[in-house]
């Protein structure tokens, strides 16, 4: 190749780079911008939901149906398992409440529940988009999320390009062996008129049993003569310190951590306590305490999880 086709061919080169990088600007935006609009899709629709699961010895699936407004309401019903069927799950913008036969289990405030850490998220994992596809007939954008250490689950998300819904969720081991999977059915998009408010209402005869209090750190190492530090290895961070019952009436300081996606729960228990935690999708360790036991638990590898009990 002489010099000007050299020329001519690094100009035409350097047009074609630049017209690729223009349409991938175009065509895959900015991953965080779309787990943000995620969280709170700017309409209101109904769907179901299909859940698997093969954490365990043997698969566990779920059905769902889901009614969620802009506006934080939300109502989600349980169609199956047998075990969980009629067990509701309604959010009327202020607070959540699980309904059983009729009866509102538990009451929180919507503030006080762990939000997505996106700025957290982005610190621990790499997020990339893989490309736009089709579900359900409509353009969705394929979002990857991989954790910077090894033993934490990857995610994949599938979500409604126009609304941000997650139409299909992923999640693999490092060794890309499936853990869960969630894929939306029957998708239908409402207007305000079309969602009966009484299918964001608890039962009104139904008084919630609150079996968690909520604690601030201060309040929960003075009260359990425990050190709670502000972050643990690998990216995880205190979200919330709550006292919870147990079977029996067991009171227990439970610790909540997250790295922005996945999440590790401490429990201080009594240390002649051995629960049974029989066949589990998530790994335990059970670390002595003086008196008492801490009981770690957490989606990620059982190494990853030994390591950080070991930091207390």
């Amino acid at each position: 190749m002489n010099e000007r086709r050299l020329k001519l061919f690094v100009q035409a080169f350097l047009m074609l780079t630049a017209m690729l990088t223009e349409v991938a600007g175009e065509k895959f935006p900015d991953p965080i911008a779309l787990l943000r609009k995620a969280l709170n899709p700017p309409v209101a629709y109904s769907c179901r939901i299909a859940v698997s699961s093969w954490g365990s010895h043997k698969g566990d699936t779920a059905l769902l149906r889901e009614w969620r407004l802009p506006d934080g309401r939300y109502r989600i019903e349980y169609l199956s398992p047998k075990n969980l069927r009629g067990t509701v799950l309604i959010s009327d913008g202020k607070r959540r409440w699980r309904i059983v036969e009729g009866k509102a289990v538990w009451e929180l405030e919507v503030d006080t529940l762990t939000p997505e850490r996106l700025d957290l998220l982005s610190k621990n994992y790499r997020l990339t988009v893989l490309g736009a596809t089709s579900v359900l007939g409509r353009k969705a954008w394929q979002v990857a999320i991989s954790p910077k250490v090894k033993g934490k689950p990857h995610h994949k998300f599938w979500l409604d390009a126009e609304h941000g819904i997650i139409l299909k969720g992923e999640i693999s081991d490092e060794r890309d062996v499936p853990i869960a999977f969630m894929s939306v059915t029957d998708l239908k998009f409402l207007s305000q008129k079309e969602v009966p408010r009484l299918l964001f209402t608890p039962p009104v005869k139904a008084a919630a049993t609150k079996s968690q209090k909520q604690l601030t750190k201060v309040q929960a190492q003075n009260k359990w003569s425990l050190k709670l530090p502000d972050s643990l290895p690998f990216g995880f961070v205190l979200e919330r310190v709550e006292e919870v019952d147990l079977p029996k009436n067991l009171r227990t300081l439970h610790a909540v951590y997250s790295d922005g996606l996945t999440k590790i729960s401490l429990f201080v228990l009594p240390s002649n306590l051995k629960p049974s935690l029989g066949s589990s999708r998530v790994s335990i360790v059970q670390k002595p305490l003086g008196k008492r036991a801490l009981l770690v638990v957490g989606g990620i590898d059982k190494n990853l999880l030994e390591l950080i009990a070991n930091s207390f």
